[in-house]
């Protein structure tokens, strides 16, 4: 299977975030695109008027955030509902840091698992069905050689400038007599 499409809108990944996950209390501080490439970067950035300058920035955990939403626009949000993922799951494969013409970016490659609703839902029905897990005739191994064959696995790159907070490090300073 070929990985799930690209969100494709008129609107910002900033708007779109914003707009489906309301946890998010208005947003990321970011702007830029989608971060599938280096052109299409997400731009974190630490000077927004979201962003708290009294607090400390937290550009990586941003940075994983913006992984998981996009991952659901992805698989969940942005598809039509026969089409949609469960049991969705990502696990970090590489990290480089990229110094290209005074910008500096954070490329991520993530493992992406998932699987399509109707094949969660038949292995959720028999693993806590009448003769699912904790039955005697429960087979485990089976089962789970099911899930593997069912699970969709793909990578995904995300793209980051972190230009704004590269390298800014907290100091923290002690007020206890030496």
């Amino acid at each position: 299977m070929l990985p799930p499409n690209q969100p494709i809108t008129h609107r910002t990944p900033r708007e779109i975030l914003a707009a489906d996950f309301p946890s998010l209390e208005g947003g990321l501080p970011i702007s830029g695109g989608w971060g599938f490439s280096k052109a299409d970067a997400c731009i974190i950035e630490k000077n927004d008027p979201l962003v708290d300058p009294s607090m400390p920035f937290h550009g990586v955990g941003i940075e994983h955030v913006f992984v998981e939403k996009r991952i659901y626009e992805e698989l969940i949000i942005r598809r039509k509902e026969d089409e949609r993922f469960s049991g969705i799951s990502w696990e970090l494969q590489m990290q480089k840091l990229i110094h290209d013409d005074g910008r500096i970016f954070d490329m991520l490659e993530f493992e992406v698992s998932a699987y399509h609703d109707i094949d969660w839902e038949e292995l959720k029905a028999e693993f806590e069905g009448e003769m699912g897990y904790g039955h005697p005739d429960f087979d485990i191994e089976v089962h789970e050689k099911k899930r593997q064959e069912k699970m969709v696995t793909f990578t995904r790159e995300f793209w980051f400038d972190i230009s704004s907070f590269y390298g800014q490090e907290i100091v923290v300073t002690s007020t206890l007599p030496v």
